[in-house]
């Protein structure tokens, strides 16, 4: 049974503590900000009106006994003290007002503002507080299912390899600074090997060819895409995540093939950025940039000697004269194996008819 206290804290208070290091918004459980500005200022709204909000619950974590001062973490109400944040920074403003140009009485009564706050007696490094956390997120701003995946499997070697494709692992040196943002389960050797093996050119390819908007990428829907990727290369094609799901139980622990899949998914991106295609190609929604990737991947490590000119002026033809079947099987249940596999029957021929 955990113990945990309620009370109340002044906003100004709850500020300082953020600006101090003593309360982190990012801790390695949490999900990436996916609040909107019109969500941020409807939130404040409330605030500047006087009017309840939801309580913030956070892990109060262990005592420091030689710095005398204990660090906590934000287990949820990160989107709303990171928009608190931002408003006194001037980020944005509220019916058309920056918070520096708030009256002195408005000032001081928002900063006077009472936040009911949970505090969970457990340390932050606990698993425990991931549960917590996944648990407080089945509301309406709920986790998505990658989100819960990239939580709940976070220490698999599978899902780092993947994290580390999509250019979303979480690392850093780990001094005072910045404890409690990586996940204490992680092996540190692993990081060590992704800087010795790194995937800037695929990372890039799947963070800047358009394939996903803004918010897709904040709420990690890249991540489940280079999952699929991954398990189409080394299984073949499956029905949306099905094998994915396998292999980050299968792979928790060693992935003896992550060498290879970050060489190929990099060469494959090396092949892509030789073929030109800009963004907003055809070949650039998620259905067929899944297809001509893992069609690339699979050259790649077939050793076929791909004629990029060639391939470049194939792949345009095609694109302005789609064929029906191809046309249906990528708008319509992209993700069954059946349209999988016809997509990459089109596209290999493509590749290997110079």
């Amino acid at each position: 049974m955990i113990s945990y206290h309620v009370r109340s804290r002044d906003l100004i208070t709850v500020i300082n503590e953020i600006k101090a290091g003593r309360l982190i918004l990012d801790a390695y459980f949490q999900r990436a900000l996916v609040w909107r500005e019109a969500h941020k200022q409807d939130f404040i709204k409330t605030l500047l009106l006087g009017l309840p909000c939801p309580q913030i619950f956070v892990s109060k974590g262990a005592i420091d006994v030689e710095r005398m001062l204990t660090t906590s973490c934000v287990v949820d109400g990160q989107q709303r003290l990171n928009a608190i944040s931002e408003f006194i920074d001037g980020e944005f403003k509220v019916d058309g007002r920056a918070y520096q140009e708030l009256s002195g009485d408005e000032k001081s009564a928002f900063l006077k503002y009472e936040l009911a706050t949970i505090e969970l007696d457990v340390d932050n490094n606990d698993p425990v507080v991931k549960e917590i956390f996944q648990r407080l997120n089945r509301t309406a701003n709920s986790l998505t299912s990658i989100e819960k995946l990239a939580s709940q499997y976070a220490p698999s070697e599978y899902m780092l390899v993947a994290s580390h494709l999509a250019d979303e692992l979480e690392y850093r040196d780990q001094d005072e600074d910045l404890k409690f943002r990586v996940d204490p389960a992680i092996d540190p050797a692993f990081f060590a090997w992704a800087d010795a093996h790194p995937a800037a050119s695929f990372s890039n390819l799947i963070q800047d060819s358009g394939v996903f908007r803004s918010h897709e990428l904040s709420r990690k829907v890249h991540i489940m895409y280079v999952l699929n990727l991954m398990s189409t290369y080394l299984s073949g094609f499956f029905n949306r995540n099905e094998r994915s799901r396998e292999l980050l139980d299968e792979y928790a622990n060693d992935f003896p093939e992550k060498e290879d899949v970050i060489s190929v998914f990099c060469d494959a991106a090396e092949l892509w950025k030789e073929l030109n295609i800009p963004p907003g190609s055809y070949w650039c929604n998620k259905a067929n940039f899944f297809t001509l990737i893992t069609a690339l991947a699979t050259s790649v490590r077939e050793r076929i000697n791909v004629d990029v000119a060639g391939l470049a002026g194939r792949l345009e033809t095609f694109a302005g004269d789609v064929p029906a079947d191809y046309r249906l099987a990528a708008t319509e249940a992209v993700n069954n194996t059946r349209q999988r596999e016809l997509r990459h029957g089109y596209v290999w021929r493509l590749i290997v008819d110079n």
